[in-house]
């Protein structure tokens, strides 16, 4: 499949394997899952160079495929915030929220904080923290995972973290999150929405978002993985009830993913996807979009809103000029200029109100 399973027999450690092991000996501590149901996950004192760094890590497992521990934690150096995270670590002198480790010692969540424990704990031996010991980063506390936990468990623990926790992922590592749990673990949407504590329609967005971006890698795969960086513009898609249901028909999501598609594609930002529900009511703009890209498109719906704003100038200075003459009235029956063009105006007033109606009638039926 795509998405190996996060937690993986990576080879469990031999100091884990004995009577004296840290698995015996170390504290239990509970994690609820679900209501009911634990997992007894063991509190462990790990030397910081003995920790795996995951290569399934949703930040990173779309990058070309990789077990090498250095490029690993290079990528993740990399990553927003993680230099951040990292003066977090140093200010504080250690880890205030402890990493998850599988029973191979591979990191299940908590991979950024275990590549800035490791550049800190370098530093340190190198003598260039002058404020703390040469081993003051050598050792962690993790939470060890017991070799027979699910993959579901696995995820929705990690799903609470980052996706409907206080360490929220981006919206695409949210909505990946979301997808493996459905897809892989089979758990229906309305349950991962009750295990998250988010509403089900966000749940479904998400899911069909990432759904979307994946089959839109498929139809223009390239070799770097730049189509995932698309998922913004299906999330915007999806995210609209109107274009929601435009997209559900398959000859439009298709015609979709070729707009956004190519070297110079005709929707090149996500944030224009808002604009398409629009753009696709307007036969003509529609058509500049087709044929000239976006901005063309624009310039269609800026057209004509300017002339619906002048037919709005037009009736508003109608109808202060009719307010005047029922302020000063004047004897219109005399001056049959004046009521033949009062005459006209109501005809076609009246004419524009019936058919409005007509208009509203027909839609409700």
């Amino acid at each position: 499949m795509f998405f190996p399973d996060k937690l993986r027999k990576v080879g469990v450690d031999s100091s884990l394997s004995d009577g004296t092991d840290l698995w015996s000996k170390s504290p239990i501590v509970e994690l609820e899952v679900t209501r009911g149901r634990t997992i007894p996950c063991r509190l462990v004192k790990v030397p910081i160079e003995r920790l795996h760094l995951d290569p399934n890590n949703p930040r990173i497992r779309h990058r070309p495929t990789t077990s090498d521990q250095i490029e690993i934690e290079d990528w993740l150096w990399r990553e927003e915030g993680t230099k951040s995270l990292y003066n977090e670590i140093r200010y504080s002198g250690g880890l205030s929220e402890k990493p998850f480790v599988d029973s191979g010692l591979t990191v299940v969540e908590g991979n950024r904080r275990v590549v800035c424990l490791r550049r800190l704990n370098d530093q340190a031996k190198n003598g260039e923290l002058p404020d703390f010991s040469e081993d003051a980063f050598a050792m962690v506390q993790c939470l060890m995972l017991p070799p027979d936990t699910s993959p579901k468990d696995v995820d929705l623990l990690i799903a609470r973290v980052h996706v409907s926790g206080k360490k929220e992922w981006t919206p695409l590592g949210q909505a990946e999150q979301i997808f493996d749990m459905v897809n892989k673990h089979n758990m229906p949407r309305k349950e991962v929405a009750s295990a998250l504590s988010l509403s089900s329609q966000r749940i479904e967005v998400m899911f069909e978002a990432f759904k979307a971006t994946l089959e839109y890698g498929t139809a223009y795969p390239d070799e770097e993985g730049k189509w995932m960086h698309k998922f913004s513009y299906f999330y915007e898609l999806f995210r609209r009830p109107s274009l929601r249901a435009w997209a559900k028909e398959e000859k439009n999501l298709a015609q979709f993913r070729e707009l956004i598609s190519g070297e110079k594609p005709r929707i090149s930002l996500g944030s224009q996807v808002r604009d398409l529900g629009a753009i696709i009511a307007d036969k003509r703009a529609f058509g500049r979009l087709l044929s000239d890209g976006f901005e063309r498109a624009i310039e269609a719906i800026k057209a004509k809103q300017s002339k619906i704003d002048q037919y709005t100038k037009t009736l508003e200075e109608a109808s202060e000029a009719l307010l005047q003459m029922t302020r000063k009235p004047v004897r219109v029956s005399k001056d049959k200029s004046k009521a033949r063009i009062l005459s006209d105006i109501k005809q076609r007033v009246d004419y524009l109100l019936t058919r409005d109606s007509a208009h509203v009638r027909a839609s409700k039926r």
